[in-house]
């Protein structure tokens, strides 16, 4: 007897739906049910996917408790749904970061994430080479990561705390965060982000970094890492978005998760920066913490 497919249930935007697609091909897991905070939509979808669809995402992590949570749709992965989350049979997988006010996020800090969020660029297989790098030539000067994707892919917030949670591994928190941010307005929430963004960031000893954001683009996530005499670029290669969602949904590993309250304080230093036009410092809102 064949063995059965592991079961997901996925809460999406609309314009998300070929991606599931995709995620499901890649990934060999039967759909179970569907789900989207856009209710006009849900039962054409539903009829798309030829399964069954649920108008709440609650009900949606209770009652299929024991098939993988795929949460993409924007803002959806709110704090409140921690503790639930966390009671799930299965695992629950998300590319969208955690969203909540700064107050909320300080009572997550701590805690086990109640997500995983995927894909993060430092879980990737070839981040080894860049361990391998620092302890044999030491730590870097300067890197430059680029993380753009398209709005179905993911979201300018996305981006930026992909490459905030890699840069913070490799660099530590930065002591100073200047951003700048293309886009019709500054959102009040760093969730709301959309568009192009450029940020430079300083490390303790003089070491600098800068990122490369949008969610306006093609795929791609890369690094450039300078060192004494020596330089690596490495990244995601030919991979594709839904073959990365669909490694991070089958993938087990639990030792490389995001801090996500600490990354997200400075995905708000750079939101900050962006709005004030100035440099600010990520330990007035780490202090927090």
């Amino acid at each position: 007897m064949a063995d059965k497919k592991p079961e997901l249930v996925a809460w999406i935007a609309p314009e998300q739906v070929n991606l599931l697609k995709e995620v499901l091909k890649a990934s060999k897991v039967k759909l179970a049910a569907i789900g989207t905070s856009h209710q006009s939509d849900l039962p054409s979808i539903g009829e798309i996917l030829k399964t069954e669809t649920c108008s709440d995402l609650r009900s949606l992590t209770t009652t299929y408790d024991d098939a993988i949570l795929w949460i993409a749709e924007p803002h959806a992965y709110d704090v409140s749904l921690c503790e639930l989350l966390r009671h799930r049979s299965s695992q629950t997988v998300t590319t969208t970061p955690l969203s909540g006010s700064m107050d909320a996020l300080v009572h997550e800090a701590g805690k086990p994430p109640a997500a995983k969020f995927i894909p993060l660029m430092r879980r990737s297989a070839s981040c080894g080479e860049v361990q391998d790098e620092i302890e044999q030539f030491g730590q870097p000067i300067s890197a430059h990561c680029t993380m753009t994707c398209s709005s179905v892919e993911g979201t300018l917030w996305s981006r930026l705390f992909d490459a905030m949670d890699f840069i913070h591994g490799l660099f530590g928190a930065p002591e100073i965060v200047q951003a700048f941010l293309h886009s019709n307005r500054v959102p009040d929430e760093p969730s709301d982000l959309r568009g192009h963004m450029t940020v430079n960031l300083q490390f303790q000893h003089n070491r600098v970094a800068t990122l490369l954001l949008s969610d306006q683009s093609s795929w791609k996530r890369e690094l450039q890492m300078i060192g004494e005499d020596h330089s690596l670029t490495f990244g995601d290669g030919d991979a594709t978005p839904p073959q990365l969602i669909a490694e991070g949904i089958h993938s087990c590993e639990t030792t490389t998760t995001a801090d996500a309250p600490r990354v997200l304080a400075l995905c708000e230093a750079a939101r900050l920066s962006c709005l004030t036009g100035a440099s600010e410092q990520p330990s007035r809102v780490l202090d927090m913490f």
